[in-house]
């Protein structure tokens, strides 16, 4: 099932997730920041999904659903978010 989600609600949702991510370092915050800034939400849940695996950040399982919502929407690669299970906080 895909949720559709216009491009101010993906913007938010983006924001809310990133605010959701402790640990992640200023210059990958900015970055994802600026990329929604700009309404690269596709290229911004990309990359946050990879900071956050790639440094290892658990999630609350709801942040982690919030972000398979947004991918799912914007018709990202589920994997992304699958291995951030993997560290989640229960």
């Amino acid at each position: 099932m895909t949720t559709e989600l216009s491009p101010e609600q993906a913007k938010a949702l983006l924001r809310q997730a990133l605010r959701a991510t402790p640990g992640l370092p200023a210059e990958d915050y900015e970055n994802v920041q600026s990329l929604i800034d700009v309404g690269e939400t596709l290229v911004a849940f990309e990359t946050l999904c990879t900071q956050i695996y790639e440094w290892e950040i658990s999630l609350r399982p709801e942040t982690i659903q919030g972000l398979e919502v947004i991918g799912s929407a914007l018709g990202g690669d589920a994997a992304l978010t699958n291995h951030l299970w993997e560290d989640s906080t229960e």
